[in-house]
């Protein structure tokens, strides 16, 4: 019996980790939970944080589809100069996305994905013109809040706690058509649009069902 033993140990822990396996397998289901991030266009001055929620629906172990909805904290861009004044835009966004996620499990514990999709931006365009009295640049300066459309594409990492909670992180880059405008030379008017394509980091909770 004593020769059985460490046999039998290998049957039970085998068995154990098979257990754990499909306790922590997350697959045909939906969830919910908040997000927050990091974004970074290539030609703000500076970032901004953002939050939101999102939804994911599970099709099985290897395809996903999420929605996000969030509120990204305005960015800082350079329109211009007018003698030592710096001229700058707040540009802020509510974006609602939808994504596709390719998934790759790696045993229970981790999950590796690729993302791509597309999202809509509610785009908030702030100048500061206070120290402007040119009609003329004032005019080329103006606010503005519309719509616009984006794409996206991207890495992440899911790691779940049981069959119902999961953390995750994720990269993406961002193609942002938003039209920023910024006065390259106040004498003659030219102007230049800012490039608002950019990278964003973002982790968040999911609760599933």
């Amino acid at each position: 019996m004593h020769r059985l033993l460490p046999f039998i140990i290998v049957l039970f822990v085998a068995a154990s980790l098979q257990s754990a396996a499909q306790r922590n397998q997350i697959e045909n289901t939906f969830g919910v939970g908040p997000m927050v991030g990091w974004y970074n266009s290539n030609d703000a001055e500076e970032g901004a944080m953002f939050f939101g929620f999102l939804g994911r629906l599970r099709l099985g172990n290897n395809v996903g589809l999420e929605a996000t909805f969030s509120y990204r904290d305005s960015e800082v861009f350079n329109t211009g100069k007018i003698s030592i004044d710096e001229l700058t835009a707040d540009v802020a966004y509510v974006p609602i996305t939808f994504s596709l996620l390719v998934m790759a499990p790696v045993g229970s514990f981790l999950t590796p994905y690729a993302t791509a999709g597309i999202g809509f931006y509610y785009t908030i365009e702030a100048y500061d013109v206070t120290k402007v009295n040119a009609p003329e640049i004032r005019k080329l300066l103006q606010d503005e809040n519309n719509f616009e459309t984006g794409y996206h594409f991207g890495l992440g990492l899911e790691i779940p706690f049981g069959s119902n909670v999961a953390m995750h992180g994720e990269f993406r880059y961002l193609f942002l058509g938003t039209s920023i405008t910024a006065i390259r030379d106040v004498t003659t008017l030219d102007t230049d649009t800012k490039n608002s394509d950019g990278i964003m980091f973002s982790g968040g909770l999911m609760i599933y069902l």
